[in-house]
């Protein structure tokens, strides 16, 4: 999934990349945005959280091409 959605922002200048590497579940960040499995994927908008939903995200994504 990383290849293709890089690929996305690198097409789409709306298309926002933000990758975290979570290597230790107690970190921070984890625990800030409760990240509970690899991949999460989350989709934004102006700054607003818009859908934890992977195949809706997708088909969102997929309409920008």
């Amino acid at each position: 999934m990383g290849p293709q959605l890089a690929a996305l922002a690198r097409q789409d200048a709306r298309v926002k990349l933000r990758i975290v590497d979570v290597v230790r579940w107690d970190s921070p960040v984890a625990r800030q945005y409760r990240i509970e499995r690899l991949p999460t994927l989350w989709l934004y908008e102006d700054g607003a959280l818009v859908s934890k939903d992977s195949r809706a995200i997708a088909e969102r994504l997929s309409a920008l091409k």
